[in-house]
């Protein structure tokens, strides 16, 4: 491939990686009004908890299900799994046979 073409495909990928973002941002927006109108609605209806019925118990699995989706496409869109974190945590060694007497 000549350099102009991978320039115009690198130029067209960021193009729609941005596109995803906001959609995603959208659709998280959307989402969240969904889940605080829809708590709202559990909270007021008289509804003993061990008697909940079953499509308010499947409206809200598909709700998690929805969050887990946006924040799968958020993550691809932002390229947050391809980044290698660096381990700052302190190495701790163990030192076995240690007695208090030769300290």
């Amino acid at each position: 491939m000549t350099k102009n073409i991978k320039e115009d495909i690198q130029k067209k990928k960021k193009k729609i990686n941005e596109q995803h973002i906001k959609f995603y941002d959208k659709t998280l927006s959307v989402l969240e009004f969904i889940l605080d109108e829809y708590s709202k609605e559990l909270t007021r209806a008289d509804i003993e908890f061990l008697e909940m019925p079953k499509n308010a118990i499947a409206t809200l699995d598909f709700l998690i299900s929805s969050i887990g989706k946006i924040q799968k496409g958020h993550r691809l869109a932002l390229g947050l799994d391809e980044e290698e974190y660096e381990n700052i945590e302190p190495v701790i060694n163990i030192i076995e046979g240690l007695s208090e007497d030769k300290i």
